[in-house]
């Protein structure tokens, strides 16, 4: 179910800062306007995060957009081209099931004896539609490998 993988990212993408606590509605919010605006774009769907570094880091950036197999000519008005390679845990499974994958992911990378590796490093959320309207999500966090 988890595994480590060593990925490189292209990413066509919007940048937003905002409260951690309020990600959950910032971020969904977000990203269903640069898809509005950027509809001439296709690739996966993704979100790269900046990590918590502490209780008092109450504000981040987070980026939503496409995967791109390379940097384009022109970008949609706003937006930026990011350049993503590292070593992560990795985890895929429902989106209607997010915290309970990140939990998952979390216990495992301990587990396996893996140290996060987020203090310059951005946490990747790729979403995949499935049958029945039900999108799978694959999370990647930055490990050191």
């Amino acid at each position: 179910m988890c595994q480590v993988v060593r990925r490189e990212f292209k990413v066509i993408a919007e940048k937003h800062r905002g409260l951690y606590q309020d990600f959950a509605k910032l971020v969904p919010k977000a990203a269903h306007q640069f898809l509005q605006r950027a509809s001439n774009l296709e690739g996966t769907e993704v979100t790269v995060y900046e990590p918590k570094a502490s209780e008092s880091h109450t504000e981040g950036t987070f980026y939503v957009g496409f995967l791109v197999n390379d940097e384009l000519d022109t970008l949609p008005e706003g937006a930026e081209f990011l350049d993503i390679q590292h070593a992560y845990g990795m985890i895929r499974g429902k989106g209607t099931e997010m915290g309970n994958l990140y939990s998952t992911l979390d216990q495992w990378i301990d587990e396996e004896g893996y140290a996060r590796d987020t203090l310059k490093n951005f946490i990747l959320e790729t979403y995949h539609p499935v049958e029945n309207d039900v999108e799978e999500v694959e999370i990647f966090i930055p490990i050191k490998a």
